[in-house]
């Protein structure tokens, strides 16, 4: 019998994809695929890149910056002000290096020159002559580039229907941007630091440079190199440095180097590289230490930590604990401590009808719910029917629906809210 040959993968980009349309430039950058922490550090590594002018370098730095940008497709993103611009113009500039033989344009750089143009777009940035505030009118509008732009949004193979006018002409999209929390307020503070040791480096301190040629060589893939310059800034006391020792050495799978670098960090002060020591002692089935750790983590401002502990309190059944921990993350702006915490007054008030506890927990449960937190919609549509509040309630009910939480949707109709 004759075997049915397995189809080949398509690489090609169907022709008729309308690149104006923001759905389909979300879909090159599924939210699924988007990860706040990995790639705030792949962004690290494409700011180091920024200053190397060689064509793989420029590449490496549109590919690793991108992955930043995507989230700004969602929301509020993790690149903000000041350092979405800059990061928009570098990912453009980098993206339009000029290749060895004059002609390639890369599928990465075209994804990526699609990706800024859109975030171009949404933000009212493009030529003044197209309607914008014209922030990169000089390098969108060199004759070269231009050409470029226009077919990074034309259909495959026709480079020539490419109509930039035609796509900044589309109105922006209101982008439903989260409430910022704790993770948010952190992610902006490893950006400013970055930034403040790019130009530390470009002063001439030591820490800093090698720290900078850390990140780029790690960017362009020479992970031992990268190693042994981010371990030279850490011993010079470079605290992000070590940090980011900790994140190759892991990367690497050199677990006591990192879990070496991780504590230093950690014990400097580091959030993240304390969070990092909490999951290395969850792992080891150390409870007690990484109760510690998520703990010391959250007191230095990571509210993930209580997010942690809250749920290690959940593990054990310990409501007390549950409590104390929800209600502190809850009241840093952590998601999932607002929706436990939420769910934890709203109990509170079952049997007595408390209306200011019953207030509070739907604030609680409609912030949670307003990032993206499918039972707190269905707990905020719950408060506010019992609140009174119908046409609030009808509103989270079909927020609800729209989620297709099949667990929520259920929630509802016990309820009889559907």
């Amino acid at each position: 019998m004759t075997r049915t040959p397995a189809p080949r993968p398509v690489t090609a980009r169907p022709k008729d994809v309308d690149w104006s349309d923001i759905a389909n430039v979300r879909a090159e950058w599924p939210i699924s695929k988007l990860d706040p922490n990995s790639d705030l550090r792949k962004w690290e590594q494409g700011l180091a890149l920024c200053g190397i002018d060689d064509y793989a370098s420029m590449m490496q730095c549109a590919t690793l910056m991108s992955s930043a940008l995507a989230h700004s497709l969602y929301g509020e993103g993790i690149v903000h002000g000041d350092d979405l611009v800059n990061t928009v113009g570098n990912t453009l500039f980098a993206s339009l290096g000029s290749p060895p033989d004059m002609k390639t344009f890369a599928d990465s750089a075209q994804r990526a020159a699609r990706l800024v143009l859109t975030l171009i777009r949404e933000n009212g940035w493009q030529p003044a002559h197209m309607g914008g505030k014209g922030l990169f009118d000089r390098l969108v509008m060199d004759k070269g580039n231009y050409m470029l732009l226009c077919q990074a949004i034309a259909p495959a193979g026709r480079p020539w229907e490419g109509d930039l006018k035609a796509f900044f002409g589309v109105p922006p999209q209101v982008l439903v941007a989260p409430l910022p929390d704790a993770a948010a307020k952190e992610q902006d503070k490893v950006v400013d630091r970055m930034f403040e040791t790019l130009q530390k480096a470009k002063a001439g301190d030591p820490a800093s440079e090698h720290h900078m040629r850390g990140m780029s060589l790690w960017g362009n893939g020479h992970p031992e190199e990268a190693m042994a310059e981010l371990s030279e800034a850490a011993k010079l006391g470079d605290v992000p440095a070590m940090k980011n020792a900790g994140d190759l050495a892991k990367e690497m799978g050199w677990t006591d180097q990192s879990l070496f670098w991780f504590e230093s960090a950690a014990n400097a002060g580091n959030p993240p590289s304390m969070w990092n020591m909490a999951v290395f002692s969850l792992n080891a089935g150390d409870l007690a230490t990484a109760a510690h750790w998520y703990k010391r983590s959250a007191e230095a401002g990571l509210a993930d930590g209580y997010a942690a502990l809250t749920q290690m309190a959940r593990d054990r059944k310990d409501d007390a604990a549950e409590r104390k921990w929800s209600k502190l993350g809850a009241e840093m702006g952590q998601t999932f401590c607002m929706s436990i915490y939420a769910f934890v007054l709203a109990l509170d008030t079952e049997d007595n009808g408390d209306v200011p506890t019953l207030r509070r927990a739907r604030e609680f449960a409609q912030q949670a719910a307003a990032r993206g937190d499918s039972a707190s919609m269905s707990l905020a549509a719950i408060l506010n029917f019992r609140l009174g509040d119908h046409d609030r309630g009808r509103r989270y009910v079909q927020m609800v629906v729209d989620s297709g939480d099949p667990d929520e949707i259920g929630s509802l109709r016990r309820h009889g809210l559907l």
